[in-house]
């Protein structure tokens, strides 16, 4: 199959847009033809092994309605010992790669994730159509050139973003920096710090990563360079042009050099629950928006912005995609034995919040999986560029689990030991995530006991310590992002039974008149708020 790069080098543009980007040019009524076609590619496979026959139950769905109807919804959990344990003759395609991505605190370290070839093709090919979208101006222009520079800002393998470059490389001959062979066995600062070495000497086209990095690495480009020293990194002739320049460009608008007065990028991708928080900042650092992409380990990337930087797309030859009503996600919630309704993309409505559900097509392992988001429609179609499908926006986590900066998923069970372990004395709490100083926050309310003496400082950094040494990762979002998102609110003395005695009042049953731990609704923060000043 002939690769992006020799579609560059003949001159044959219009065919590599064609084949990476012409996905947005379906009818909705041509995606879901292939979305079924490829579903039913994936039950035979999955018909064949031990894992797709324990998932599709004793009789193998022969049609798209069928497999909805009886194969039974599906989260990590379901997949043990197969994926865990890395059982590779139990799966429907022995994979070529093993991706890990962040567990859940407290109970298992990693997610794994088995990569077959077909899914890793999905990968780079959905790259690639993310960088031509990030770089172009309209339909059917292609900015990608030969040894663009591509700053290495993504976690190394075994994380599914340190997998892709590896399978981009054989499509496209990016120039890495720094390359890949020394990118996977540094640390992050370290890969950085070369990284931009190279690129003051041979500049820098493209890069991406999760939304807060992306932020971090400008605040940190900023500050260091306010004070910039000469030192030998510098002294190349190239990178001495580079810096001359800069400077001059932060001198006439009198601000610190930022990156986007040495490099012109050609584009940024950026992925993370926060990355709508973060854009404005990602465009002050670099000189231009990222182009947003919403992608799992386990589920591959599903849509993705265009070069309008509004709603994503969906994308067609990845996954299955069937999504949950809110209002059925709700009872779900309430009963885990309960089987919802599920939706296809063909009749969502905009407006609505639905929860989505992935079956992995090209012997990916998953099979209506739900990984825990819930998204939003905000239009059936693209009017401005004329793309028919359905466009969305990530809306939110749905379970118990605070995703921070894409790095730290924090449960109730750690959160509880962290405060705990504090020494902290109190009578209730909820937790929540907020935005704080436009830094993604872990917004504590709790309530504490009569005789306990603490003011929120110290108890929000007594808190960060025991999170730092119960959870490497959240650890990780201060050594890498330089972030203590502890943020406590102390509620009055009554707060929470004020609360459910107005819960009660108004008729709730027993099961509802607690406030949950781990994401409360503003609803119910206001309605604390609101008990807690009742005696003031």
């Amino acid at each position: 199959m002939t690769t992006a790069i020799e579609l560059l080098r003949q001159g044959r543009t219009e065919e590599l847009w064609q084949k990476y980007c012409s996905f947005i040019d379906l009818s909705l009524e041509e995606f879901m033809e292939i979305q079924k076609r490829l579903l039913m590619e994936q039950i035979d496979l999955l018909s064949k092994c031990e894992l797709g026959c324990k998932l599709l139950g004793d009789k193998v769905p022969t049609s798209v309605e069928e497999f909805r109807q009886v194969v039974p919804l599906t989260i990590y959990e379901d997949y043990k010992p197969y994926l865990p344990e890395k059982r590779e003759d139990a799966l429907p395609v022995k994979p070529l790669f093993w991706a890990h991505t962040t567990g859940r605190s407290g109970e298992y370290e990693f997610k794994w994730v088995p990569v077959p070839e077909g899914v890793l093709q999905t990968w780079v090919k959905s790259s690639l159509s993310a960088l031509v979208f990030s770089s172009c101006h309209n339909r059917g222009d292609i900015a990608l050139r030969e040894h663009d520079k591509f700053l290495y800002s993504m976690a190394p393998p075994p994380y599914i973003s340190g997998i892709i470059p590896h399978g981009l490389s054989k499509e496209f001959p990016f120039d890495f920096l720094p390359p890949l062979d020394e990118a996977g066995i540094t640390s992050f600062h370290e890969r950085l710090e070369k990284g931009f070495q190279l690129a003051f000497r041979e500049g820098l086209d493209f890069f991406g990563g999760v939304t807060s990095v992306l932020v971090s690495i400008g605040e940190r480009f900023a500050r260091r360079t306010g004070g910039m020293k000469a030192s030998r990194e510098f002294l190349h002739p190239k990178s001495l042009f580079r810096v001359t320049r800069g400077l001059i460009r932060s001198k006439v608008t009198k601000r610190p050099m930022l990156p986007k007065d040495l490099w012109t990028v050609k584009g940024i991708l950026a992925s993370g629950t926060d990355t709508g928080i973060f854009k404005e900042k990602v465009k002050h650092y670099w000189g231009r928006y990222p182009l947003e992409i919403y992608a799992g380990t386990e589920f591959n990337m599903i849509a993705m912005q265009t070069w309008d930087y509004e709603g994503l797309t969906f994308i067609h030859d990845g996954n299955f995609l069937e999504f949950v009503p809110e209002e059925e996600h709700i009872r779900l919630k309430l009963d885990s034995t309960y089987q919802p309704r599920t939706l296809l993309l063909s009749e969502l409505e905009s407006g609505e919040k639905y929860e989505i559900v992935v079956t992995n097509f090209k012997g990916g392992a998953f099979v209506r999986y739900r990984p825990g988001d819930l998204i939003k429609i905000i239009a059936p179609r693209n009017e401005k560029l004329n793309i028919d499908i359905p466009q969305m926006v990530f809306e939110s986590r749905v379970d118990d689990v605070i995703n921070l900066a894409g790095f730290a998923r924090l449960t109730e069970k750690i959160i509880w030991r962290a405060i705990d372990e504090a020494g902290i004395g109190y009578e209730e709490w909820t937790v929540k995530k907020d935005i704080r100083d436009q830094q993604p926050a872990l917004h504590l309310y709790i309530e504490l006991k009569e005789e306990e003496d603490r003011d929120e400082k110290e108890m929000e950094e007594a808190i960060h310590e025991k999170l730092k040494s119960l959870d490497p990762f959240y650890d990780d979002l201060e050594k890498m992002l330089g972030l203590e998102p502890i943020w406590v609110t102390i509620l009055p003395s009554g707060s929470f039974r004020r609360y459910i005695a107005e819960k009660m009042a108004a008729g709730a049953e027993l099961a509802q008149l607690k406030p949950p731990h781990i994401n409360p609704s503003d609803e119910i923060i206001g309605k604390l708020l609101r008990s807690g000043e009742a005696d003031t």
